[in-house]
């Protein structure tokens, strides 16, 4: 729904700014401009004001408001949002026979394009302006194009995770989710060719499901056309014990072992979950400068346990969040995931600075940024980056109001009914609560359609 009409330009005064930016200024009565896809100002109101005029571009006085850098999710698999509220109460193996497997199986083209549509609709309400999706399941041909074609017309940046698994007949998994390694890697690069630009607003990585999902082959190919063709990594790491056990299995050495030998811990690697890490697999994480996607409402809603997120921060490792997909957390909201890894820790280490307000708000930004290496583009609001900006308005949710502390009512007390206006690559994708260009009750509609329609196809009567 992008057209060349739309206006790249804007400007924001009289508001709070949380930069993040290296010295994690706040900025008092100040503003900011943007030009196309880049902010070229951020001042004092009075000289935005100057600025704005001379330039001739629309001023928006944001008094009583706050301007952060969007938020980067830094792993979801959207198709799973026509699976919410499935797999309730039970652990990560039998929901994913449960749940995904039959699901998987009788995804079609159109129920990918709802899927994405609705969770980008959900993910824009919470100030996600980037997206790292996981498409893991591909029972039919171009799902992948579907997809990032209808998170491009959406106007939302996306990082996509081309995922696959080449082996499981033998222990009864379903073989119209097994696909060849080479033949994924091949289109890998026709994805990267076909939709990769200049503007950064799709980025192609290579995405197995996890060690468990690939035979010695699949693994040792993953870490070699990585490095061979610069293609980032992103992979499901020591969610649970399988991972452990499997390795023992099949590959006879532990898992951490498996991933130094494969070569897999020298490419650029998002690792998902890390939740079963000793000091030994943190240690070498560590070492090989892997980053991390800490994904804790999905954690405690199968039960997987507690990442040792403290621990990594004291080693100084690079940590982004996600919600996961919508079957193993029921929505895409950023800051639930904001408000639950600040608490959890808390709570679990029984310590208050466990993990603190101003670290998780990090987490979600620029740290997220550095995860998916583009942390020279976006993750904070600067001269020169990205205008991936909302704005957050207290006044619209009496939850959020009053406000002392910008970034603790964001962590603690901020709901998605308080974001106001979201801009992505300089374009107002959300504006006013509402989307200019996106008609989101048919979208919702539509979404509901083809949930209905996918539980249909795959036997999950009652639901229907």
């Amino acid at each position: 729904m992008n057209t060349e009409k739309d206006n790249r330009s804007g400007a924001i005064c009289h508001a709070t700014i949380v930069t993040i930016d290296a010295s994690r200024r706040i900025l008092r009565d100040a503003g900011l401009i943007w030009e196309q896809d880049r902010i070229v100002m951020i001042a004092a109101s009075e000289v935005i004001h100057q600025q704005a005029a001379e330039k001739g571009i629309s001023l928006e006085d944001a008094s009583g408001k706050f301007v952060f850098p969007g938020f980067i999710n830094t792993h979801t698999h959207l198709y799973q949002n026509l699976l919410k509220g499935l797999g309730t109460d039970t652990t990560l193996e039998n929901w994913w026979h449960r749940v995904i497997a039959p699901a998987g199986i009788k995804i079609r083209k159109e129920h990918v394009a709802a899927a994405a549509a609705g969770g980008a609709i959900e993910a824009l309400r919470s100030g996600v302006t980037t997206l790292v999706d996981y498409m893991q399941v591909h029972p039919v041909v171009q799902l992948s194009d579907v997809e990032i074609e209808t998170l491009r017309d959406i106007g939302i940046r996306l990082v996509y995770g081309r995922g696959f698994r080449d082996t499981g007949r033998e222990s009864g998994f379903p073989p119209e989710l097994i696909e060849d390694t080479e033949m994924v890697l091949a289109d890998v690069l026709r994805l990267k060719r076909k939709y990769e630009e200049p503007e950064l607003m799709t980025r192609i990585w290579l995405a197995p499901a996890g060690v468990w999902a690939l035979s010695p082959v699949g693994l040792r190919e993953t870490a070699e056309f990585s490095r061979d063709y610069n293609v980032p990594v992103m992979m499901h790491m020591f969610e649970t014990a399988t991972d452990e056990n499997v390795c023992r299995t099949r590959f006879n050495c532990s898992a951490l072992e498996c991933f130094e030998k494969s070569g897999l811990l020298n490419t650029h690697l998002l690792a998902v979950h890390c939740v079963e890490m000793g000091e030994a697999e943190l240690t070498t994480f560590r070492s090989h400068n892997i980053f991390i996607s800490h994904n804790p409402i999905s954690n405690m809603y199968l039960a997987s346990g507690v990442a040792p997120v403290p621990r990594m921060r004291e080693l100084g490792m690079n940590i982004g969040l996600g919600t996961d997909g919508a079957a193993s957390n029921n929505c895409n909201d950023m800051l639930e995931v904001i408000k639950s890894t600040a608490l959890l820790h808390k709570g679990f280490f029984r310590n208050p600075l466990a993990v603190t307000a101003q670290e998780v708000l990090e987490m979600a930004t620029i740290e997220a940024a550095r995860c998916i290496g583009l942390e020279q583009e976006i993750g904070s609001l600067e001269t020169g980056k990205k205008a991936d900006l909302f704005i957050l308005n207290p006044a619209r949710c009496a939850r959020t109001c009053p406000v002392h502390d910008p970034v603790a009512s964001l962590v603690y007390s901020a709901s998605s009914r308080a974001i106001e206006k979201v801009v992505i690559n300089g374009r107002i994708v959300m504006n006013d609560g509402g989307f200019p260009v996106l008609d989101e009750i048919q979208i919702l509609r539509e979404e509901q359609l083809q949930a209905q329609d996918l539980l249909q196809r795959a036997g999950y009567r009652g639901y229907c």
